[in-house]
Order: C-alpha cells, then structure tokens, then sequence
C-alpha cells in the first residue's frame, strides 16, 4: 500500500514542483508496549491510523461487500502488503536502551479494520530478546525521509501492558512547525533513504522507566 501511494506521489511531485511538500501520509499513533509475566518487555503493538486521504486511495477499485465496505479479503491482502512494505523501513520503529539500540522480530498478528473512514493497521513487533525490566528505554516511531508524518494520539496514545508494576513513561512530541521543512525542496526529500537521519528531529517518542 506504501509503495503503491508512493509511486502516484512521486509522478505528482515531479508536476508540482516545490508547491507539493513533504509529507504526504499522515498516521495517528496508538501503542502499548508488552510486559511479560517475568516482568521483561516482550514486544510493542501498534494501531496506526491513516488519514482519510490516503485510506480512500489505498482503497480504491479493490472488492467490497454488499455494504460498500472494503471485504475481509481485501483487508487481509492489504495487512500483508503494508507489512512486508513496512519491512524496508524497519516498521518505522526503533528502540533503544541506553546507546544500544534493541532488534526486533517480525511482526506479528497483524491485520486492518476499516472504520467507514480510515484505515487502521495493527500489528506487534516482539524483541528478539526481551529487555530486563529495570532501568530506562526508549521507543522511537518516525519515517526517516519524512514522507510518512506520525503523530501520537491526542489521549492515551501509549500504554503500558502485562507485568509493568513499578514503571511510568514520558512522552515525546515532535513540533514539525519548527523545523522549516516549508523552505526545503521536493528534490531534497526525494534524495532522502531508508538511512538519512532526517526524520529523526519529527520522532515521536516514548521513555519508559522501571524500578
């Protein structure tokens, strides 16, 4: 669905010019980061919802059902395709604890539902080797060309799941109007790759502290 969107927007911006800036998708962000019952974090499961926009594309000329709603083939085949798109981008999520930054598995129980509006992708990410509890981590969820923006949910966008007893969390929100990105050129984010660092400064994050 990424790349399928990608590629329109491309064509776009090559007959727009500077007049079409980055970014172009918009996701709503809702998380919660697993405990296991030893206390250890097990995983993060995302609800990521796309905007109206995008949905209404990705949606577009693929089977519906009787209601007009996308069908639950559709959805199914949908969920495949974001996931093994999302695989080059390392599911624009990255963690970290201390400097040492955390692996994660392949993602897991994963599927979308459809709201008559948007689209919501949900899936969970295990950690290759889940983290001791005790101590600080921190979450970090952005697109590093900054052609997809995240933002958190406006109430209760991160939680905290299973055996987390002794554990608060700080969020982190990005302030994209104070980053000038208005002045930059579409050349400029169409040069950007899955390794720039630039859009680590709209990374919205979470830190996680255990006692």
């Amino acid at each position: 669905m990424f790349r399928r969107f990608l590629g329109v927007m491309i064509a776009l911006c090559g007959l727009a010019g500077p007049a079409l800036a980055h970014p172009h998708v918009w996701v709503t962000v809702n998380s919660e980061l697993d405990y296991a019952p030893d206390g250890r974090l097990a995983g993060v499961r995302h609800a990521w919802t796309f905007d109206e926009s995008f949905s209404t594309y990705a949606l577009q000329g693929l089977e519906t059902g009787p209601d007009g709603k996308p069908s639950e083939k559709t959805l199914k085949e949908l969920a495949q395709v974001n996931i093994d798109s999302l695989k080059e981008f390392d599911y624009f999520t990255y963690a970290k604890r201390g400097k040492q930054a955390i692996a994660f598995e392949p993602p897991k129980d994963y599927y979308l539902t459809f709201d008559g509006t948007s689209l919501t992708l949900h899936f969970t990410l295990p950690l290759a080797t889940p983290e001791a509890k005790k101590g600080s981590t921190t979450v970090d969820v952005y697109d590093p060309t900054y052609f997809v923006a995240f933002q958190l949910a406006d109430n209760d966008p991160i939680k905290l799941a299973g055996e987390a007893a002794g554990c608060s969390l700080a969020l982190h929100r990005p302030d994209p109007a104070a980053t000038g990105t208005t002045t930059l050129s579409e050349g400029f984010f169409n040069a950007l790759t899955t390794a720039s660092n630039f859009g680590s400064q709209f990374a919205n994050r979470v830190t996680v502290t255990c006692s």
